[in-house]
């Protein structure tokens, strides 16, 4: 990202707040009230927006230094609601209606644990998950374009795709694209000109009165031509900067209106290529960071807690552990066990760490009814996921 760019993301984020102010012909004009209430709202949601722009696009110790010299700047400047100390400023969200700074946690529902989801559908509410999806929600219901990006397995597709089917009112349509080291641009152009309607000559779009939300994921994934440049990306960001292309068999330009952008990718490496700035300089960049391991405890823990809940009684007790055990594993793995050239595959994410769960979740109360066959059960799930991939028999001596 760019300094300027930065300062736009934090403005198109105000403007959402801002819309409620703009009044159309069929409005009732605001009272002088209004707006006099509103700036005492103003400071706390220029904060909000600041956190969530500026401050977003660094990793979880970046934020720790960020959130520390926001915490003194607001304390030297008079800051006239103060955030809560616990924590990072990132773990709080300005209500504006009880002008407070609460958890995210609480502006959610209480998760309830539907036994009938295969393990993939499950999807637990963290910290995380809960205000990447505010911010997803706020932007694009605002005609703002979205770049979500951080590390593999943090669960940004998933927390996007699952919003984008169940979060959206039916005005919004989704329009998912994958790319990958092979998709061309006359590829991504064909296949966004299949899904418009004609609404007037040379002028594309969804049906009137629909918008939709184009969503590319592992946007960073076409190879690189000859110059450096990515042609899928540039044919998106020619619609940026001139609103359409040119039909390649008539040779006439369309035009595409309505429509927002969602894009989702990693970090450069592993096939992933870095992305010229004049493309995310048309987004707000939101960045993921690793999940903390509160946010994992929470997630498998409540997993495991429901799952063993038809288990003998025994077992109940074993679940904390077991979660707390795996998360301990994988840490040490990222710390110890790093990819050299002789061992370029040991790359370990939280997708790992989910299919030991995955593996735990086949286990049947008819077989399973000890401590010790648990533990077996998941000691074998550590070796089948971890120690399998450890060449050297000193990498696996740890795992005895």
């Amino acid at each position: 990202t760019v300094n300027n760019s930065l300062v736009q993301s934090l403005l198109k984020i105000l403007d959402c707040y801002f819309a409620s102010f703009i009044v159309t012909e069929d409005d009732e004009p605001i009272p002088p009230a209004a707006f006099t209430e509103y700036l005492d709202k103003l400071e706390s949601q220029f904060i909000f927006a600041l956190i969530w722009s500026i401050m977003t696009t660094v990793n979880l110790s970046g934020r720790q230094i960020f959130s520390n010299w926001l915490r003194l700047e607001m304390a030297e400047n008079g800051a006239s609601l103060a955030i809560p100390d616990k924590g990072m400023v990132y773990d709080y969200f300005y209500n504006s209606e009880s002008n407070s700074w609460v958890p995210w946690m609480e502006t959610v529902d209480d998760y309830v644990y539907n036994s009938g989801l295969d393990f993939s559908q499950l999807i637990i509410p963290t910290p995380d998950s809960v205000r990447y999806t505010y911010l997803l929600d706020l932007l694009v219901t605002h005609n703002k374009h979205v770049i979500m990006t951080g590390p593999t397995g943090t669960g940004k597709t998933v927390n996007i795709n699952k919003h984008l089917q169940t979060g959206f009112s039916d005005k919004f349509i989704a329009m998912p694209i994958t790319f990958s080291a092979q998709t061309s641009a006359n590829d991504t152009q064909d296949l966004i000109d299949s899904k418009t309607d004609k609404r007037k000559k040379g002028v594309y779009g969804p049906a009137m009165g629909k918008k939709f939300v184009l969503f590319v994921d592992d946007l960073n994934m076409p190879q690189k031509e000859t110059y450096g440049a990515q042609p899928p990306i540039e044919i998106l960001r020619q619609w940026f900067d001139s609103s359409g292309w040119y039909d390649r068999k008539e040779l006439v330009f369309r035009k595409l209106i309505d429509t927002i952008m969602v894009c989702a990718c990693g970090p450069p490496g592993g096939g992933r290529n870095s992305i010229s700035a004049r493309f995310p300089r048309h987004f707000n960049v939101i960045g993921y960071t690793d999940l903390e391991d509160e946010s994992m405890m929470l997630i498998f823990s409540t997993i495991m807690n429901n799952f063993l809940a038809p288990f003998a009684e025994d077992l109940h007790a074993v679940a904390k552990e077991t979660v707390q055990g795996t998360i301990d594993i994988y840490r040490k793995i990222l710390d110890e066990l790093r990819p050299t050239p002789a061992k370029s595959h040991y790359q370990f994410n939280l997708r790992d760490v989910s299919k030991v769960f995955q593996g735990l979740l086949m286990m049947s109360n008819k077989k399973v009814d000890t401590k010790v066959l648990f533990c077996r059960h998941w000691i074998h799930e550590i070796r089948r996921v971890f120690g399998d991939r450890l060449i050297n028999t000193d990498d696996r001596s740890w795992l005895d």
